[in-house]
């Protein structure tokens, strides 16, 4: 079948950030599908423009690892009206290329994916001209993330808007997709049947860690840490992290010479986190800009221990999927989690993850692996075998295709 995918966000590998829907269609074209990913030129995670600096035209279509990917021009943007300028840029020129380009590549499927809901009520409509099947992928539960965070109301006008238009993605999408392991209870109470959502977390592609490479940007992350014990936290440095609790473990572990943490990623609490560190003259902590997808197993093979913080927040009531969580596991890094034990759900239960809100516990965990080396592999052997059997980008692939397989025998697709 011929599947597009909206997704205004979407990167490729050689980009910082999440490769959900490059790595998910590497896989989809390897089952003998034909895959387009329409996306924004305007990378949101590093803030660049990453086609058309040297380029006229609106459009780009670049072919990467077999994935095609209609780039679209869109403003830069640096605050909240500017970024709405974005995203109705990339509404109205996604759907008027879509159009366009339906004339020489029809497509059988469309999935429209959130964040914003612009981008899968162009899927939506650009499905309806063409006559095609549409799944509609929520990977935010908007609003209701904002409302049990309190931060408006569900009788705010526009909190009323976006249930209006997820009522409506509910009732239009061929199937809904989901992320989070308890959404589907969500979607449910919605009154949609649950034989019609698909969840679909996000996942990681193995063969990446099959072929790591020795890369000098790399190697330079490291110097000076080579006999050290190196915990490593990778990803955004903002609110939602909470990386705080992080810093205070390390602040206690500052008389460890022999233990570092390497916090690599960017966010807009990364200078202030930084002022602190600097504050308390800790040398046990360095940090390093965000790297590209494509060299994140490189810079994992090098560390010994992953860490991850989360709020004890409503934020997190119908589950998460961060992609550092799979990527750790690939990498066979024993992963430190500051939560309590019902913000992390299942993943507590996982051998090699530890979850606690007590810092004396993780730092205990922390020393206990130092000098148990044989634990550390039989932990690191486990979460390999864990996240292949449960998050591995082939093994996802299957399961949607078997719904996109189903779908197209009852519309007459194949």
């Amino acid at each position: 079948m011929n599947i597009w995918i909206f997704n205004h966000y979407a990167i490729g590998p050689g980009s910082s950030g999440g490769t959900r829907h490059y790595d998910l269609s590497k896989q989809l074209i390897a089952r003998g599908h034909k895959v387009t990913i329409f996306a924004s030129s305007f990378n949101h995670f590093t803030r660049e423009e990453t086609i058309f600096s040297n380029k006229d035209g609106n459009y780009v279509l670049e072919s990467i690892n077999g994935v095609d990917f209609m780039w679209i021009r869109t403003p830069g943007y640096s605050n909240s009206l500017q970024r709405v300028t974005n995203i109705l840029s990339y509404t109205i020129k996604s759907y008027s290329k879509a159009i366009k380009y339906a004339k020489i590549d029809k497509p059988d499927l469309i999935i429209g994916s959130s964040v914003h809901p612009l981008a899968a009520l162009v899927g939506y409509y650009v499905s309806r001209n063409e006559k095609c099947l549409f799944y509609f992928e929520e990977r935010d539960l908007w609003p209701q993330t904002f409302v049990d965070f309190g931060k408006i109301s569900e009788k705010n006008p526009f909190a009323k808007l976006l249930y209006l238009l997820e009522k409506f993605f509910y009732k239009k999408a061929n199937r809904i997709i989901v992320l989070f392991d308890k959404a589907k209870q969500y979607v449910v109470s919605k009154g949609i049947d649950k034989s019609k959502i698909i969840y679909l977390p996000n996942g990681v592609d193995l063969s990446n860690y099959e072929q790591k490479k020795e890369l000098e940007e790399i190697d330079l992350m490291f110097d000076g840490l080579e006999n050290k014990f190196v915990v490593i936290y990778l990803g955004s440095h903002g609110l939602a992290n909470h990386l705080d609790p992080v810093i205070d473990l390390f602040e206690n572990l500052n008389g460890c010479s022999d233990i570092h943490l390497l916090m690599v990623g960017n966010g807009n609490e990364k200078d202030r986190l930084k002022q602190i560190v600097k504050k308390k003259q800790l040398s046990n902590i360095t940090f390093k800009d965000a790297i590209t997808k494509n060299k994140v197993p490189s810079l994992l093979a090098k560390a010994d221990l992953s860490i991850i913080s989360m709020l004890d927040s409503p934020l997190y009531k119908w589950g998460f999927s961060m992609n550092k969580i799979y990527d750790y596991m690939a990498a066979g890094l024993p992963i430190l989690m500051i939560a309590t034990p019902s913000i992390a759900g299942d993943f507590g239960e996982i051998r090699g993850v530890t979850v606690s809100r007590n810092l004396n516990e993780i730092k205990s965990k922390i020393e206990h692996y130092m000098t148990h080396d044989i634990k550390k592999q039989e932990d690191s052997e486990s979460l390999k075998e864990y996240v292949n059997d449960h998050y591995s980008w082939e093994k996802l692939a299957l399961v949607l295709d078997e719904f996109i397989k189903k779908d197209a025998e009852q519309f007459n697709f194949i």
